[in-house]
């Protein structure tokens, strides 16, 4: 979770977005507070892959990562380059004590649609893979952290340049 203090005047919003949910308040004399958590996602896209990945994530999330991997590889095997597929079988094979199998999907993760994302993700990959003290939930804490943050940048240099 992270909170920040911001200097742009405006009004008050809330919402959720993919990345996780956003609370925003600001006045005219340009003080705004915001506040992010960081959670899972997934991206609306081909409805197989999208349907696979919402049932591999849901047993991610219960812990069943055997049924997760084997959910994420029948995604991936039918759309290769499917970044959610990628990245959730990466973190699963950390969870199955399979780590460099894991990083490996991890550190070559692409999202041809958040170069982003793709980079946080590669980075922290590389860097968590070079800490194996780390346990396999503190990687998910970190990598879920990268990824969000990652898509809320995104976000927001694509609303800032529509904005010139």
């Amino acid at each position: 979770m992270g909170t920040s203090v911001g200097g742009r005047s405006g009004g008050v919003s809330v919402g959720t977005s993919r990345a996780g949910t956003t609370v925003g308040i600001g006045t005219g004399t340009g003080f705004a507070v915001s506040y992010s958590s960081y959670g899972d996602f997934l991206y609306s896209g081909n409805n197989e892959a999208y349907a696979n990945n919402k049932k591999g994530l849901k047993a991610f999330l219960a812990k069943d990562y055997p049924a997760a991997a084997n959910i994420f590889q029948t995604t991936l095997d039918a759309y290769p380059d499917n970044p959610d597929a990628t990245y959730y079988l990466g973190l699963t094979n950390i969870f199955l004590n399979e780590r460099e199998k894991g990083y490996a999907l991890l550190s070559n993760y692409r999202d041809s649609l958040n170069n982003r994302i793709a980079s946080e993700v590669r980075w922290w990959a590389g860097y968590c893979r070079k800490k194996p003290e780390l346990t396999a939930e503190k990687v998910y804490r970190t990598m879920n952290k990268a990824r969000s943050e990652g898509y809320q940048r995104q976000q927001q240099e694509d609303w800032e340049d529509r904005r010139w």
